[in-house]
């Protein structure tokens, strides 16, 4: 027998669930806000937490790849290409300024990543990746492998 830890009510020490409070006693922790869900959930009932993401983050490796000098020289007027890191936190594209003076990072965690647009061109690709609230995040003159290996990376974590 053990006792409920929300009313010290005895329960059982196969069962779950307290009869008395109906308080979750064995199950899945959720990492965000604590509380205990189903060992087969896949969504915590409190705050929504997925738990199918953790499992699609521990499948990849971070990945980082910059865009091709040759067409960032043409098709975006600049010396310095824009970098690329995917981690399991989040995804950062990096764009420097005027001989490495200034940088942008645009960051973005997976949790608000709503869709991306994958741009196939002949010689180079582009990604687009859309996120919620914010504007979206674009990365160009990728080359060909590159940019189907981002794709295959963002695939894997929208299942």
């Amino acid at each position: 027998m053990e006792n409920c830890p929300e009313c010290l009510s005895p329960v059982a020490s196969e069962a779950s669930v307290c009869a008395a409070c109906g308080r979750r006693i064995k199950g899945k922790p959720c990492p965000e806000c604590g509380e205990l869900s189903r060992t087969i959930a896949r969504k915590c009932q409190y705050c929504g937490h997925s738990f199918a993401r953790e499992e699609r983050v521990a499948r990849f490796e971070p990945y980082r790849t910059k865009a091709s000098l040759l067409p960032t020289l043409f098709l975006r007027g600049r010396l310095i290409p824009q970098e690329i890191h995917l981690t399991p936190d989040k995804i950062v594209i990096r764009s420097w300024g005027f001989f490495w003076l200034s940088r942008t990072d645009e960051e973005s965690p997976w949790e608000k990543i709503a869709g991306y647009h994958y741009h196939s061109g002949w010689f180079w690709d582009g990604v687009e990746i859309q996120t919620r609230g914010q504007r979206a995040s674009i990365i160009t003159c990728l080359r060909k492998p590159d940019g189907a290996h981002v794709k295959r990376i963002l695939e894997q974590m929208k299942e």
